[in-house]
């Protein structure tokens, strides 16, 4: 006991540091909101791949796994249905991202029975982890990414770039575990934001979000994930 005891009062200066209490509400800021929009973006992906099911005709399922034969010839050697998911993926994506999906990176034979194969298709190349994490589209890049290539939402690419912007500052600041007041507030009105082009549901996470703008960790403090 005697050592937790020491724990908590060491715990417990370093958080009456008001730079610490900044980091802490940004963290768990970003936390809040990376579950919401996780929540989220699971109703819209389960929404997208049953439309797509729906408007296919083809039923047999491939066993070729067409995706790993993209190559010079496009869509040529693909099966029927899995030509037919590609093109449906390719028409929900953005204009400028649309020919920068990596098909090979993907397992097409998965798409009639995977909503979330269909969903990596919008992660860009770069997030090679992506393509192996269990529970990506937990995190909030991911939920980023799929917001800024696909074209169902309506969010501007300007409150994406500052929510990447927020997000890495914060990160970079994993070490110090210190933001200044104004970093602090940037960071969760940035989130704020982008969760008010969101039709989330329920205002939960938003009256957590604001209650963190305040400093306030008391009604929000059951751990601190670092996103």
């Amino acid at each position: 006991m005697g050592q937790l005891t020491s724990r908590q009062e060491i715990l417990s200066m370093e958080v009456s540091d008001p730079r610490m209490r900044n980091w802490l509400c940004a963290n768990m800021a970003i936390r809040e909101s990376s579950q919401a929009i996780s929540v989220y973006l699971h109703r819209n992906i389960a929404q997208i791949h049953k439309r797509i099911q729906q408007s296919i005709s083809y039923s047999t399922l491939c066993r070729a796994n067409c995706s790993k034969r993209e190559g010079r010839t496009g869509f040529n050697e693909w099966c029927p249905t899995c030509e037919r998911w590609a093109v449906e993926i390719q028409a929900l994506c953005e204009s400028d991202y649309r020919e920068k999906v990596k098909f090979s990176r993907l397992n097409s034979s998965q798409w009639p029975i995977n909503p979330y194969e269909v969903a990596r298709a919008f992660i860009p190349k770069a997030h090679r982890l992506y393509y192996k994490a269990a529970e990506f589209h937990e995190d909030v890049r991911f939920g980023l990414s799929f917001i800024e290539n696909c074209k169902i939402f309506s969010v501007p690419k300007t409150v994406c770039e500052r929510v990447w912007q927020c997000r890495g500052r914060v990160r970079r600041k994993n070490v110090c575990m210190r933001l200044s007041r104004q970093e602090m507030e940037e960071t969760i009105s940035t989130m704020l934001e982008l969760l008010s082009f969101l039709e989330l549901g329920e205002d939960g996470v938003i009256n957590k979000l604001e209650t963190l703008l305040q400093g306030d960790l008391e009604d929000a403090s059951e751990g601190c994930v670092i996103m």
